[in-house]
Formats: C-alpha cells, structure tokens, sequence
C-alpha cells in the first residue's frame, strides 16, 4: 500500500470546503437585499455599517474555503495526472492562484469593508460619491481567479477522471456542470447580466458542495495505486 497522505488530506478538506460552501449560502440567502453581491455602494454601506455580523461570517466562510482548496488541488492532481501530465499541471497552477486569490480578497474585505462603511456613513456628499465608487476590496473584481481558473480546473480534472474512471461518472458529470457554471461567472460579471449571476449562484449554491464533500469521500478512500 503506497503513501496515501496526499489523497486522505485533500480529501478531508475537501468536506470541509463544501461544509464551508453549505454554510456561506445558506447565510447569503439569509441575507438582506441590500448587502448582495449586486447592490450598489450607496446602498449596501449604510446596510453594511449597520449590521455587518451575517456577511462577515460569509467572508470567512469564503475565506476558509480559498485555505482547504490549498490541499484539494494537490490531492486530485495526484489521482488523474497519469491521464495527461500537462493538462494537470496547467490547470492545477490556475486553481492554486484561484484560490489564493480567493481567500485574500475575502481576507481583504473583512480588514477593508468596516472602515469604509463607517467612513460612508459619516462622510459628506463628495467622501460618500468617492467611495461608493472604488468601495470594493477584492482584487479579483471579474471572478475571473475565483470562479473563471478554479471552473477551467474542475473542468480537466473531471474529463480526465472520466476518461480514466478514476471517480464516479456521476460525479464528474456534476463536476462538469459545476465548472461551466463557473467559467460564465466572469463572462455574466462582465455582462452586468444580474439575472444570469443570480442563476448561476442558485445552481452553483447547489452543485459545488456536493461535488466537494463527494470528492472528498472519494479521496479519503484509500487506494493501493495511489501516487
């Protein structure tokens, strides 16, 4: 039995990223209106300033989420890189620059967000138009890193779990559905399209903590050929 630390360890993550994702969209649907991801800056600061404990539990709910992706990509890269070395390579570089993007914008928010808001609401006219303007922390403003790279990587690792049957069919075709969802985040950002970001939250909201704590099942599994 060959050393399956690699796979044990991205897959408890695994569980515990989609525990995470459970949790932050359970508390966006509970959120108020004002303070959703399409709300404009004269808006959701005042909201913000006055009751800000819901969101920022979401942020580090996300932020925990770019930590336990750390050990996850490593993990499934090991189960499917003898299917193509290059292409697991590529796209486990993107999810690792995904997610670390992802938990230090939503790091950045927690630090950043409380003093903007407070600044918002005790400011005048020409402070309240500046920083309704530039009020946003993340450097990943598109989703493109986020959403875009961490979608392109659950895309090849499906395909190519799918073509070797490392994992079940279902599976990577959840996985597969999963990672369209999140290369169109970029695209609907882009877009402005409010309605496509709310259909593709609803779905991803679904999708992607049962891809997570599925693979992570799988992952913990042990397995004699495990690299």
């Amino acid at each position: 039995m060959k050393d399956n630390s690699v796979l044990r360890l991205g897959g408890a993550m695994a569980i515990l990223l989609g525990i995470a994702k459970v949790l932050s969209s359970v508390g966006y649907l509970l959120l108020p209106a004002a303070q959703r991801q399409t709300a404009k800056g004269p808006v959701f600061l005042p909201s913000y300033a006055q009751s800000s404990g819901l969101l920022n539990a979401i942020f580090w709910s996300e932020a925990l989420v770019g930590i336990f992706g750390l050990a996850v990509v490593p993990a499934l890269a090991s189960l499917v890189h003898r299917r193509s070395e290059g292409w697991t390579r590529w796209a486990s570089t993107l999810a690792l620059a995904g997610f670390v993007v992802t938990s230090v914008g939503y790091m950045a928010s927690i630090a950043r967000v409380p003093g903007i808001a407070a600044a918002f609401v005790a400011g005048d006219a020409s402070t309240k138009a500046a920083l309704a303007v530039v009020w946003r922390s993340s450097p990943d403003l598109l989703g493109f890193w986020g959403y875009g790279a961490i979608g392109i990587w659950v895309l090849v690792v499906s395909i190519l779990a799918l073509r070797g049957k490392d994992l079940s069919t279902i599976l990577n075709i959840i996985g597969i559905l999963l990672a369209l969802l999140y290369i169109l985040v970029p695209i609907s950002v882009m877009q402005k399209s409010s309605t496509l970001q709310l259909g593709i939250a609803g779905l991803g909201a679904l999708l992607a903590p049962i891809w997570y704590i599925w693979i992570g099942l799988a992952l913990w599994r042990p397995r004699a050929e495990a690299a």
